[in-house]
């Protein structure tokens, strides 16, 4: 059995390892580096970047803890180097198990012909599969096009020789705020413009609130309900007039938000591409049998984030589906984290949703603070808020920010992929002082006998 693989992002590389384990023989097409954006240019550079930015302030409050350190600095040039040393490094670890496990890697940009047929420099490969992994790209917005100066993308953010001394980011999803949180924390003013009036959109009114809060105590300024309406380039910064009519002087403008499928590779007419994405059923199949489209480049049936560890798992699922060990995705319980410090993680439905899809709700919202273990590290800035079916008790959803929130929502996960209730998760001993008790409290609260809140 011969699986032909486009594009060697998360999604592709893990599903051409799990194939070529399962005796399938994989050709995995990349034009450019293996990885793709969330290794080359997304995930990995900004969590390398957030891991100094977290460390120095930490520094900071070393006097907090007892410790006194003299003249911490931090460099955005030093910072960069090691960034870029550990992708590259993650690179070359990818590119090894791709050869250790038989993977065919066809270096260039590759088309899809139809016909289970893809196109590389002029050469035809046939494939009894094919699996599209292309993934996105950031957006050009009408009135932002970038110029990798004044105007830039999260793409060309990792390559500036310096950082501007003030910064308008436009979107406040998880690349806007990352990277907000980034250029905060090397001294920039940044102000971070939004359409919808709320930050982070996602998110629950009450929950956005307070993790606004958090972001705005460090110095983030935010500006909701507006967009930019004009740009005017003086001579050594840019004036930015917003729909409100606000003007900024800003140096430069980072857009943070929206991304385009690559859906260019895809020569035929076999395919079904609609919205700018490859339209799939439930198991991701495309409108051409034996070919399947998954991560960014995919839309399914049921609405789900553009994130890597997607991307990931429907590729292995194809790879199943293919074996005849899978019928239809499950999308119900996809975590998702935005990497600021303290990080944001979210999983399953808003209170919102869950109310509009008829659910009957109870909701709680525990703060950090009765937490013993974030009081032991000094990190009490935080919340985690349960959306809970009222007849049931089945968590429907849960958001969160403190320390260790990017963890913690793992187990959510679980608690939401096995469909518990609350009473089950109170039944879960979690080890003290961890910040995981925050799941334990909130359980017991939900069921009307709180233990370490009022």
């Amino acid at each position: 059995m011969k699986l032909g693989i486009i594009g060697a992002g998360p999604g592709g590389y893990e599903a051409a390892l799990y194939a070529a384990q399962r005796g399938i023989d994989v050709t995995l097409f990349e034009k450019q580096f293996v990885g793709g954006t969330c290794l080359n240019l997304g995930c990995i550079p900004t969590k390398t970047i957030l891991a100094s930015t977290e460390l120095y302030s930490h520094i900071k409050e070393a006097s907090q803890f007892g410790v006194t350190v003299e003249g911490a600095q931090i460099s955005w040039q030093q910072v960069q180097q090691r960034m870029l040393k550990t992708v590259a490094q993650l690179r070359r670890g990818v590119e090894f198990l791709l050869k250790k496990r038989g993977v065919h890697l066809v270096q260039g940009e590759a088309f899809y012909r139809g016909n289970h047929q893809v196109e590389v420099a002029g050469e035809t490969y046939e494939f009894d599969y094919v699996i599209i992994a292309t993934g996105s790209r950031p957006a050009e917005l009408p009135g932002l096009s970038t110029d990798k100066k004044w105007i830039i993308n999260s793409n060309h953010f990792f390559t500036r020789k310096e950082l501007p001394k003030r910064a308008l980011v436009v979107g406040t999803g998880a690349i806007g705020l990352e990277l907000s949180d980034i250029l905060r924390a090397f001294g920039t003013e940044v102000t971070v413009v939004e359409l919808v009036p709320q930050v982070m959109p996602l998110l629950d009114s009450d929950a956005s609130t307070n993790y606004a809060k958090i972001l705005s105590k460090k110095g983030i300024k935010f500006i909701v309900g507006n967009s930019v309406k004009n740009i005017d380039h003086e001579d050594s910064h840019l004036k930015v007039t917003l729909t409100n009519d606000q003007e900024l002087e800003v140096d430069q403008i980072v857009v943070g938000v929206g991304r385009t499928a690559n859906v260019e590779v895809i020569k035929t007419d076999r395919i079904q591409v609609e919205k700018g994405k490859v339209k799939v059923d439930k198991s991701l199949l495309t409108s051409e049998e034996g070919v399947y489209a998954i991560g960014d480049v995919a839309m399914p049936p049921i609405a789900r984030g553009a994130l890597a560890h997607v991307a990931s798992h429907e590729g292995i699922f194809a790879v199943k589906h293919i074996l005849g060990e899978a019928k239809e995705m499950d999308w119900h319980a996809v975590p998702w984290v935005v990497f600021t410090d303290p990080p944001l993680a979210a999983i399953g439905q808003t209170e919102k949703e869950a109310t509009q899809a008829g659910t009957a709700v109870k909701t709680y919202t525990l703060p950090y603070r009765a937490l013993g273990a974030a009081v032991a590290k000094n990190r009490t800035e935080g919340f985690c808020k349960f959306i809970v079916a009222a007849d049931t008790g089945k968590v429907r959803g849960v958001q969160m920010a403190g320390v260790g929130a990017d963890l913690i929502i793992n187990e959510m996960a679980v608690v939401l992929q096995q469909n518990m209730t609350v009473k089950e998760l109170s039944e879960v001993i979690h080890a003290h002082p961890t910040l995981s008790e925050v799941a334990k409290e909130s359980a017991f609260a939900l069921l009307g006998y709180p233990i370490n809140t009022m």
